[in-house]
């Protein structure tokens, strides 16, 4: 996702507000990590198999 810098830190807390939820209730979920970088915000999602992430 493109985000403009000053409305970084408001997608941070996003990230950090559904990150927990989304480890908790979705089937098979992992790791949910946040990629801040100059170019882009990234949000990367690891499943512990190829069939969770389809299903989801």
């Amino acid at each position: 996702m493109t985000i403009p810098e000053e409305n970084r830190v408001a997608a941070a807390k996003i990230y950090a507000t559904y990150r927990q939820p989304f480890l908790d209730t979705i089937p098979g979920a992992l790791t949910k990590q946040l990629l801040i970088r100059d170019e882009n915000v990234q949000v990367l999602h690891g499943f512990d198999s190829v069939t969770h992430p389809k299903d989801y």
